[in-house]
């Protein structure tokens, strides 16, 4: 089984980057809504729906195809706590995330709409095979079990904000509400 440094890294960082600052930067009021559900309904979804997912369970199974190894890691992740707050244009958390029953990370975090660049929803799979391949390990393969979705929020200076669902349809519908969020707050969703 390998048992890679960096591979623990990539999983925290990538999971979440957090400024160290923590601190959110000044920006204009909100938007006023187009179309669509106000920001007060629009951010009560987010934060039910995200308190809602609970602790979440999966593992990843790897193969290197250029020797044949096999390994997997046992996962867990939790976000709880959540408030998306209308006014400030804020969504704070408190998570949790173990590897093999080791904690790995148990802070809070938080990220200001107006500072989004872009949202997007994957699976675990698509993730863990992206940030493998960006770290040079090619010949590697992960299959998530049971399938994961993850939501992104990506803010400025790379900082990134991950969201795990088992279910697609709420995973869609909290990355479409993410998005409409983050245009009446002024950011941007990118291309989602």
């Amino acid at each position: 089984m390998k048992m890679k440094h960096w591979l623990v890294a990539t999983l925290v960082c990538g999971i979440f980057s957090i400024t160290a600052s923590g601190q959110q930067s000044a920006s204009p009021a909100s938007k006023p809504a187009d179309s669509g559900p106000s920001l007060a309904v629009t951010m009560q979804l987010i934060q039910s729906k995200l308190n809602e997912q609970g602790k979440l369970n999966w593992t990843t199974y790897y193969h290197d195809s250029a020797d044949g190894t096999n390994w997997n890691y046992k996962l867990s992740f939790e976000a709880s706590k959540v408030v998306a707050d209308a006014s400030a244009c804020t969504i704070g958390y408190h998570y949790n995330i173990t590897r093999d029953g080791v904690k790995l990370s148990d802070d809070d975090a938080s990220f200001s709409l107006h500072d989004v660049q872009d949202v997007t929803l994957t699976t675990g799979d698509q993730r863990q095979n992206k940030n493998d391949a960006a770290a040079g390990h090619t010949t590697w393969t992960a299959k998530v079990d049971p399938p994961i979705f993850d939501l992104m929020v990506r803010g400025q200076e790379k900082a990134e904000f991950y969201f795990f669902f088992t279910d697609e349809d709420t995973a869609n519908r909290v990355t479409k509400a993410m998005g409409h969020a983050v245009e009446l707050c002024g950011g941007s969703r990118g291309t989602f």
